[in-house]
């Protein structure tokens, strides 16, 4: 599973005064400001986090000194109704199943009936986890070096990439349909250059202000 976990111990050691940051640091902290408003400062990511500006005691492997994550991302938490709702319904059907034997007077043996019962739900909650993990798992961060994109998909497939700032060369967003403007979540794209790999983050929240402080970044960046 992706390296990525919560550490206050590690925040402690990471902390240094301003005087002790170089230029070109000031000037990219100094574009975040810009962009994240000073009550978003002492954030911590909980279990249903979507959505968090400077959080705090997040660490992850590889994570330089003086790196600070500035943005930490997972598809907006309404994108996972599909599956929940497939599974409130996929609930309901060996009740639904023996109700309509009875109707037409067939009555299982109780032991073979549990047995089927309890294999199916089994089933079910394995379903449930797949689907929880893939979207837990999945996530992007924002730091004030690079951007980091965590996929992690059915058990068996992780795949993490990541790109300097000076690397990256355009970002946009694209929102469609209805839930995605009354949530506010969309897809941000984010072009590298060279051989890079574009980065799409699917279905995260508030992409306009992913995008503006993507932006602020590179600009500051590129004026160093």
């Amino acid at each position: 599973m992706p390296d990525l976990f919560v550490s206050e111990k590690k925040e402690t050691q990471k902390d240094t005064s301003a005087t002790d940051q170089k230029p070109s640091e000031h000037k990219v902290l100094e574009a975040v400001s810009q962009v994240l408003p000073s009550d978003s400062i002492d954030r911590k990511v909980h279990l249903l986090t979507s959505y968090c500006e400077n959080p705090t005691g997040l660490v992850f492997t590889n994570l330089d000194d003086d790196e600070k994550i500035l943005l930490f991302l997972r598809r907006h938490l309404i994108t996972n109704s599909p599956w929940i709702f497939k599974a409130i319904l996929a609930s309901l059907v060996p009740l639904l199943f023996l109700i309509f034997l009875s109707f037409f007077g067939v009555i299982l043996p109780e032991d073979y009936t549990f047995t089927l019962v309890l294999f199916y739900y089994l089933m079910l909650l394995g379903y449930i986890f797949v689907q929880f993990i893939s979207w837990f798992f999945n996530i992007t961060l924002v730091t004030n070096q690079r951007v980091v994109d965590i996929d992690f998909s059915q058990l068996v497939f992780e795949s993490v990439a990541a790109t300097k700032l000076p690397q990256l060369e355009d970002v946009s967003y694209h929102q469609i349909g209805v839930l995605a403007s009354v949530f506010d979540y969309g897809d941000v794209t984010v072009q590298t250059a060279g051989k890079a790999s574009n980065f799409l983050f699917a279905q995260v929240p508030h992409p306009e202000k992913v995008v503006h402080l993507i932006n602020n970044l590179i600009a500051k960046e590129r004026n160093v």
